[in-house]
């Protein structure tokens, strides 16, 4: 961008060094005219020289990177894996060097990022390959050349078992190829409805020149034909081992399990056709791929959507049908705007071939100006201004046209396009291409937005208005960068532009406001739908407006509310005085009080509606100084220290860290034993007697944080265990159980985060503990399990029959579905046998019992408490855990019956 009369870019690097300082620009943009070498024969010679690939890792929170002398040093990336970025460090993906521009759009693990909009407009055609947008479902597999293989099978005539050296072998092709992610723009249809997918921005496309082996070559060289290809398709399946969203699936003959492989297919005669370029690719940029773009081995398919272009690939199968591949049905679907996630799973939508998103449709974006840029009125007025950005289409079409216009659409003019990308022998092209526009600063005055739109060779053109889908893919309405007239911090005036959002959890953007929500898109009025307000509608605030003569509420402030009888939280930077809430709410007051004194929307956000965010509103104290966060930030939390034993706590209230999974036992068809170690083997756990912790984590996209009581104690030093029973998608719940589900899908050396302890019971011993805040005693606990409900009252148990001088006793009825889901029933009946005076057992099946069962069959009722726990007193304390209809049903109704005060009823 070259505007005139002085006019400079704002600054908004994310740290105090401009990461892209240190990687220069291709030439090939500097003069798109002359860029084009007539008489080039090569992609380099054509589009080169290529900018460097070397990462910049981000290597502390406050942005601090290796020395430029330690970069201009690197002659590979892997000459900077002594440094990794600060948010990988204890993920999987530690040993990959990443650069720290990068956009995390699920937080630090999985990998999903895509470069800032400056990033892009500052390389243009060709993308760094350390700056490329990077889409990873799980861990990146560690992958070595030399061991790899790729193998042709189904309908061939002649199997290949190919190393890469064979591959690399063949005759190459090398082609520029722009990839985008389906999601593309996906945050914008979040402001408007939450859709299943993360938050990316407009930069989740990238151009390389990616090389490799024709797909169509494979072929031939596996004896396919190109005749009689009605109907067949071509399949190719990834390295990755990734977590079954739906169960089982609709094909009988090929059910999917509890992992499934990444995969995709396409028709055979679109693979067998050289005008498509389809590629097998092992080199991008002049370089071998980079681990998080598929090392050694993808898939390239020019003008389809990116999650079609498997990454570290092994397979490649000839069919009779399209494949059956899990994700090939489950993602990268255009769903009608009136299905929601619970139709899509009950009508059938994801198995409907009219819904699949493969070919791009067209789309645009403005990357100047940027956002929050500005230009100064006076000493501007008179020049001009380069708005800019770029546009792509599907197809192997060309872009033809892009327009701009400030007033709505009434006018609209032509931009220049930039066209770098050569035509391939069959007329295809496969690249973005990138547009300018010398807008008249004077005609800034009096606009409200500048929209851009671009056209294809096919006619196709941007919708004005935009269709909501449940994916949020393919959003492709016109892009609207708002302009406001503002006075600086020098009381000068300045044109301030904002554009739509921003990538992940970036705040800022006019469609994160209430009031600039468009009217509908697609699935009746937002405004009945609890989504927005009517255009006409003045701006509605998130949170009361501070009142007059207020004074902004530092964090400094905010953390000495911090106990019990006063606390104060910020969510979404709104400060909420809770303590008058702490007894009112469902989920307890630890929940709240572990946040007491802190930010907590993360936390809030995961677990909570947008009618609980509206709730906060009487709660309502101030505006958090966002400026005071740095200062108030503390770079080392403290270690804690147990004062009993001396060692290091490993939990902590206030800070969620990340815990690795040490090893994996399975228990019965759907439960399982989780054992993550602690920070050191030295370490306890930190948790009292009856206390649970938060897990949480990023699962496709959404913050997930669900309660979890370990089967341990501070007694077992250096690790931590839980007993997890995974529940499947189902009539009754689609989607099934989130986070049991993820954990299943774990494997050893992956990590989770833990935060706590948090809870409203806590056994101190000899009958005393506190509920729900208040000291309480008793003489006989009666426990009421379901499931995997054993682990909090198992935990209460194991700490009582530790210690012989305490003399509580306990009766526990268990509840399971069949024998073999009675979760550590040899530690059960063993505690039975040896503290026969203070423990006693009894069971009960609802789904039918094996001969010779000796205990009791169908569901938890009257009689059977009457029978087998202790009758109702003061000193008689009732703790439950299990499904809530069991618990809502089956148990509470008939303990009041039997003369149990509700008082003396407990529910983890």
């Amino acid at each position: 961008m070259a505007p005139v009369l002085g006019m400079k870019r704002a600054e908004t690097s994310e740290s105090s060094v401009d990461l892209t300082t240190l990687i220069k620009p291709s030439t090939s943009i500097q003069d798109f005219s002359a860029a084009i070498n007539k008489d080039a024969h090569t992609c380099e010679e054509l589009y080169g020289p290529y900018p460097p690939s070397i990462p910049v890792p981000m290597i502390h929170k406050d942005g601090r990177t290796p020395s430029p002398y330690i970069v201009s040093k690197a002659e590979t990336m892997w000459d900077m894996q002594s440094y990794p970025d600060h948010r990988d460090v204890g993920t999987p993906d530690e040993w990959i060097p990443r650069d720290g521009k990068l956009v995390r759009l699920t937080g630090r693990h999985p990998f999903n990022v895509e470069p800032p909009l400056s990033v892009l407009n500052k390389f243009k055609f060709i993308t760094p390959t350390c700056l490329h947008y990077v889409r990873n479902h799980g861990a990146c597999p560690q992958l070595k050349w030399e061991e790899h293989r790729v193998r042709v099978g189904g309908l061939v005539a002649n199997p290949l078992d190919l190393s890469m050296d064979e591959i690399a072998a063949m005759e190459p092709r090398e082609l520029p190829v722009t990839l985008v992610c389906a999601g593309n723009r996906r945050k914008e249809q979040n402001m408007i409805r939450q859709t299943i997918g993360f938050n990316w921005g407009a930069g989740g496309v990238s151009t390389n020149v990616w090389k490799g082996v024709p797909l169509r070559e494979l072929l031939l060289k596996a004896g396919v034909s190109d005749k009689n290809m009605a109907g067949k398709h071509v399949e190719f399946i990834g390295h990755e081992d990734l977590p079954n969203k739906v169960g089982p699936g609709p094909f009988k003959d090929e059910p999917w399990g509890k992992l499934v492989k990444y995969g995709t297919s396409v028709p055979l005669a679109r693979a067998m056709n050289p005008a498509y370029d389809i590629l097998v690719a092992y080199e991008a940029n002049g370089e071998k791929l980079q681990p998080d773009h598929g090392f050694p081995v993808r898939l390239i398919i020019p003008g389809y959507i990116g999650g079609r272009m498997i990454k570290w690939m092994t397979d490649i199968n000839v069919l009779e049908h399209e494949t059956k591949n899990h994700y090939h049905y489950h993602d990268n679907r255009i769903l009608p705007p009136h299905i929601t996630a619970e139709e899509s799973l009950t009508g059938g939508w994801w198995y409907k071939p009219e819904y699949i998103f493969n070919e791009l449709n067209i789309n645009s974006a403005m990357t100047a100006p940027d956002h929050n840029e500005t230009i100064d009125l006076a000493r501007n007025i008179a020049g001009t201004y380069e708005v800019g950005g770029y546009a792509y289409t599907g197809g192997g079409r060309r872009i033809s046209r892009v327009e701009v216009t400030t007033d709505g659409g009434k006018h609209w003019e032509v931009a220049k396009i930039h066209q770098i990308e050569r035509p391939t022998d069959y007329g295809m092209y496969w690249c973005w291409i990138w547009w300018s526009f010398d807008l008249k600063v004077a005609d800034l005055v009096g606009c409200k937005e500048i929209w851009c739109r671009a056209w294809d060779e096919s006619n196709n053109c941007q919708p004005t208005e935009p269709t909501w889908n449940l994916m949020g893919m393919g959003n492709n309405q016109v892009f609207r960068v708002k302009v406001h007239l503002v006075q600086d911090a020098n009381g000068n005036h300045v044109f301030k532009f904002e554009h739509p959002t921003q990538p992940g959890q970036q705040e800022g953007g006019w469609m994160t406001k209430l009031s600039e929500k468009p009217d509908s898109a697609g699935f009746g009025r937002l405004l009945e739908q609890g989504q927005a307000a009517p255009k006409d509608a003045a701006p509605v605030a998130t949170a009361p407006a501070v009142k007059k003569g207020s004074k902004l509420i530092t964090m400094e402030e905010v953390r000495k509310h911090n106990k019990e009888e006063d606390v104060w939280i910020v969510v979404n930077n709104k400060v909420y005085d809770c303590t008058e809430y702490l007894d009112l709410h469902p989920g307890g007051a630890d929940s709240i009080l572990i946040n007491a004194g802190e930010d907590s929307t993360e936390d809030f956000v995961a677990i909570h509606s947008t009618k609980a965010t509206k709730m906060l509103d009487k709660f309502y104290v101030g505006d958090l100084d966002v400026n005071s966060i740095k200062a108030a930030d503390s770079d080392v939390v403290a270690d804690r220290i147990d004062e009993k034993t001396g060692r290091k706590i490993a939990l902590d209230p206030k800070h969620k860290q990340p815990f690795t999974l040490q090893n994996k036992t399975v228990l019965s068809r759907d439960s399982f034993e989780l054992d993550f170690a602690l920070q050191s083997p030295e370490h306890i756990l930190g948790l009292p007697t009856g206390k649970h912790v938060f897990l949480s984590a990023d699962i496709n996209g959404e913050m997930v944080m669900r309660r979890y009581t370990p089967i341990t104690s501070n007694h077992d030093i250096g690790c931590i265990k839980f007993v997890i029973k995974a529940y499947p998608p189902c009539e009754r719940f689609p989607m099934g159980g989130k986070m049991s589900q993820y954990l299943d899908s774990l494997k050893i050396g992956d990590t989770i985060d833990m935060r706590g302890p948090v809870g409203e019971f806590d056994y101190h011993g000899n009958g005393k503990f506190l509920m729900e805040h208040e000291e309480c005693f008793a003489t006989h606990f009666n426990m009421i399990a379901g499931g995997t409900g054993i682990t909090p009252v198992m935990q209460i148990a194991s700490e009582i029959l530790r210690h012989p001088d305490d003399k509580t006793t306990m009766s526990l009825i268990f509840g399971c579905r069949e024998e073999g889901d009675i979760l550590c029933r040899q530690t059960l009946d063993e505690w039975a046998e040896k503290h026969s005076d203070r423990f006693k057992v009894h069971y009960i099946l609802s789904d039918g019992a094996p001969e010779g069962w000796k205990h009791s069959v169908g569901f938890v009722n009257k009689d059977l408490f009457e029978k087998h726990l202790y009758p109702a007193g003061d000193n008689c304390f009732n703790l439950m855990c299990g499904p809530p209809i069991m618990l809502e049903k089956g148990c509470t109704p008939n303990l009041v019956a039997l003369g149990h005060r509700q008082e003396n009823i407990f529910s983890f």
